[in-house]
């Protein structure tokens, strides 16, 4: 589903990573794991799309990944440690921009179950600037999934959640991986309910990326 081969990512003379090369199939999940400033962050964010590696290529599906192709870009979704929202808009108008832009009809979208997993029901009429961090991560959560995406990439998801919150994304997950999606998990926190079936560990020098480790 993913292969990222020789990835490399520089901010001026000053070297992220290099030769970062991995493969996530369908059905699984990979955890990313180092020290903060190992250039976690900086490698989703590549991944998808919203930053450009100095060298190597990320392919989905066998081929080359374009974010400016809007397909493709459909095709995976980023949740970032820090979600951004639009200023006047609800929660639930959120989740009907998603839904009409990537043309989901009514009867079919998970968002209310979505949702109501996650302990948002109640909270769908207001503005997200009035939410919590936790419930923040939660709705971004939400609409990443909602998109049906084939990829998901999620950047530190755990750290604002609850425990029980946590046990809620981690069986979301499985649910959705179960469903052919593949998914990339920056985590410093203890994951609940979920094996890796790949830990890349991000290196504490020049960021180079570690063997996979079943």
């Amino acid at each position: 589903m993913l292969t990222v081969e020789d990835l490399s990512y520089s901010y001026g003379s000053t070297n992220v990573f290099s030769g970062t090369s991995f493969e996530i199939f369908p059905g699984e999940i990979a955890f990313l794991v180092g020290e903060n400033g190992s250039g976690k962050s900086t490698l989703l964010r590549c991944l998808a799309g919203w930053a450009r590696p100095a060298d190597g290529v990320v392919l989905l599906d066998g081929k080359s990944f374009d974010p400016s192709d809007r397909a493709m870009r459909g095709d995976v979704a980023f949740v970032p440690d820090t979600p951004v929202f639009y200023d006047d808009m609800t929660a639930n108008e959120h989740l009907a921009f998603v839904r009409q832009a990537n043309r989901v009809p009514r009867e079919e979208d998970p968002s209310p179950r979505l949702m109501h997993m996650l302990g948002l029901s109640a909270y769908g009429d207001r503005i997200p600037a009035t939410y919590s961090r936790g419930m923040k991560l939660k709705l971004a959560v939400v609409l990443a999934l909602a998109s049906r995406p084939k990829v998901l990439l999620l950047d530190e998801p755990y750290g604002p959640l609850d425990p029980s919150a946590r046990g809620v994304l981690s069986a979301l997950l499985k649910e959705y991986l179960d469903g052919g999606m593949a998914a990339v998990v920056s985590c410093h926190h203890e994951v609940p309910g979920i094996d890796p079936d790949l830990i890349l560990g991000m290196g504490a020098a020049c960021g180079k990326m570690g063997g996979a480790v079943g």
